[in-house]
Parts: structure tokens; C-alpha cells; sequence
């Protein structure tokens, strides 16, 4: 039985994504795939269990019959850091550790570890990312983010790390490289990446829809009250645009898929948007993905009786526009449960831009 731990140079270069896409190429190869992350961060309940959101989304797409609590066998909730430093607790942690993964490994002929970032990352609570990879005898992928001497010299960083715990490097994986730059920062990440003695396994291209968040994702991690349309939060924001100009303005800027952000006092670009949005619907070029309204102001009930009809989900926020736009702006998406269209791509990118055989062979699979 293998275990491929998935490490990275940094957060949200593409652990999830390539976790997902390599889990679908074991199986599709006839193997049986575990799946674990020791150390979770980001945490969510489900079902009762706390476990880490990357764990609930591998259980949610591949149905694999594995228990969560043994996908996810440590969380790290808020103030755990603080506490753990006066009270350590390495014993246990890699106790729930060990037990969980005697678990997933049954009947397993690989498993996927997935672990929290870079290399060093955990170190705080005696359970970093090269002390699991070691403790479980793993062998390593580091993820690094799309570029040529930053990337290199981050993937050596954490390539030193694990190795000076003893866990093997067996490549890497470059992520989010832009589709004009893609053969020329292509053939000089692999170079440069061979000079230091790493196996470049893929180089990945920017896909600009994995960047895209449901307005559902915007309203749980923004904290956003729903006025209307609750039954189209699945709506994809391609882009967003801030309404506070002049209701023709406001038109031009508006396309398939924008989230309109504006006053809740500011009727008239609701109205405009409202009625780009039906138009948009009707010759099939296109709707808005949803309108987000801000101070904390809901329009006047018949204005909200108009908005209901044209069934696009309206949220309400209590910042100020500004604010509001740019904590939509910073957002950080992953790729979650209802995702398939990101999950099939992220699936097909595995498949045509990994050497598979190459992943295969360090393996020894």
C-alpha cells in the first residue's frame, strides 16, 4: 500500500484540485483510494462531526464508504494554537492520527494524503506537514504556484524541509500558469526545476472558472442575509461591478454572470438590473448572478415585490460598498461540495497535464 502526501509552497496554490483530480485517475486506473488529512484548519460540521471542509468534500464526491471522523482525525479549532503551546500534545494528535489511518488504509492501494501548506506548516503544534508525512512514511508532491524563480526557489525551500525529516520528494506539480505565458514559463519552470534535482510531474493552466464562487459560497462566508431569490444561490459570479453611477452606466458594465453590488437605497440600479437581467434571460446572452445590497437597507416592499419576480437571489449586507466589494474581492474560493463543474475540471486537468506514469513508477504502483 502507497501514500502520497499532497504538500504545497503556500496556501490556495491547488492541493484540493490536484487531490481531487489524482483520486479520479487512481480509481480510473482500477486502484482503491483512501483519503486523508490529518491536520484540518478550515472547519465545518457535518452530520455532527467537525472535520476539516476538504475531507467533507472527498467524501461528497466519491462516496467512498469512508467515515469522516477518520478522513479528518484532528482539527485545529480557534484559540487550539494558543492553549497547545503551554499544554502540548504530540502523543495524541498522532494517536488520532494512527488510528484514523488504520482505517483508511483498509483495503486501500493507495492513499491520498492532503496536507495544510507548506512544509512547515503545523510545526507550532508538533505536527507539521513534513512531521505527518514522515511519521506516515510517505512519499511527497508539492504543489507550487504558476511562475519560474519564485516557484523554484519555493519548491526547493519545502523540498529541503522534508527531506530533512526523511520524507522523499518525488516532484512537483506547478499550478495556475497563464494560457498566454504557458509554453514559455512551461519549458523554464521544468528546466529550471530539473537543475535542482526535482521531477516536474505537471504544469498546470490557469482555468479562471475554478475562481468563480457561488453567490450560496459569498452569503455563508460573508455572513450575508438573503431578501429574495433564496432558491438561485447556486448562481456562478463571474464578475462583479459596484453601482453607485448613473443607472446607464451601471448597463454598460453589465454581463453574464456579474454580481451587482449597490446601495440598498440606489432603486434605480436595482431596477436596471433587474430588467438587464430578464432581457439578458430572454435573448439567451446572459443574467446577472445576483445583487448584493449594501448599509444594511432593503428597498421599499414593492420594489422587493418586482425584484422577487425576476428570480435572481438578492442579499443583504450591512458594510458600506466599498467595504462590501472589496471583502468580496479578497474572498478565497474553494472548490465545495455542489462544485461538479469545478470537480469535472479539475478532474480533466489531471488527466491530460500529469505524467502519470512517471507519478506511477515513484509510487511503485
Amino acid at each position: 500500500m502507497a501514500r502520497v502526501f499532497i504538500s504545497a509552497t503556500q496556501q490556495n496554490v491547488g492541493k484540493t484540485t490536484t487531490s481531487l483530480g489524482l483520486y479520479a485517475l487512481f480509481r480510473s486506473r482500477g486502484l482503491r483510494v483512501g483519503f486523508i488529512k490529518p491536520v484540518g484548519q478550515r472547519v465545518i460540521k457535518r452530520d455532527g462531526t467537525t472535520a476539516d471542509e476538504d475531507a467533507v468534500l472527498m467524501q461528497h464526491i466519491f462516496q467512498g464508504g469512508m467515515s469522516l471522523a477518520d478522513m479528518s482525525p484532528v482539527t485545529i479549532p480557534r484559540g487550539y494554537t494558543k492553549k497547545y503551546v503551554f499544554n502540548r500534545e504530540r502523543d495524541r494528535i498522532f494517536s488520532l492520527i494512527d488510528e484514523a489511518m488504520e482505517h483508511v488504509d483498509t483495503d486501500a492501494d493507495i492513499v491520498i494524503v492532503e496536507g495544510t501548506g507548506h512544509a512547515g506548516v503545523g510545526s507550532v503544534i508538533d505536527a507539521s506537514n513534513a512531521d505527518v508525512a514522515s511519521h506516515l512514511n510517505a512519499k511527497v508532491l508539492v504543489i507550487g504556484g504558476g511562475g519560474i524563480g519564485k516557484t523554484v526557489d519555493e519548491i526547493c525551500l519545502n523540498k529541503a524541509l522534508f527531506e530533512q525529516a526523511g520524507v522523499p520528494v518525488i516532484g512537483a506539480v506547478v499550478n495556475k500558469i497563464h494560457a498566454d505565458k504557458y509554453d514559455e514559463i512551461s519549458a523554464a519552470v521544468r528546466q529550471g526545476l530539473t537543475n535542482k534535482g526535482v521531477d516536474c510531474l505537471a504544469v498546470m493552466p490557469f482555468k479562471r472558472e475554478l475562481t468563480y464562487p457561488t453567490v450560496r459560497q459569498l452569503k455563508r462566508e460573508l455572513g450575508l442575509a438573503v431578501v429574495a431569490g433564496s432558491e438561485y444561490l447556486d448562481h456562478r459570479v463571474r464578475g462583479t461591478i459596484v453601482a453607485a453611477m448613473t443607472p446607464q452606466n451601471t448597463l454598460g458594465y453589465i454581463r453574464d454572470g456579474t454580481l451587482v453590488i449597490t446601495p440598498g437605497d440606489r432603486v434605480d440600479n436595482i431596477l436596471v438590473s433587474i430588467s438587464a437581467h430578464l432581457v439578458g434571460q430572454r435573448k439567451n446572452t446572459g443574467a446577472i448572478a445576483g445583487i448584493l445590497l449594501t448599509g444594511g437597507i432593503e428597498p421599499d416592499p414593492k420594489i422587493m415585490g418586482l425584484v422577487r419576480d425576476a428570480h435572481v437571489p438578492v442579499l443583504v449586507s450591512d458594510r458600506d460598498t466599498f467595504s462590501a466589494a472589496a471583502a468580496v474581492d479578497r474572498l478565497t474560493v474553494k472548490i465545495g461540495p455542489s462544485d461538479r463543474d469545478k470537480v469535472e475540471t479539475a478532474f480533466a486537468m489531471i488527466e491530460r497535464h500529469l505524467d502519470a506514469d512517471a507519478l506511477f513508477a515513484a509510487l511503485d504502483l
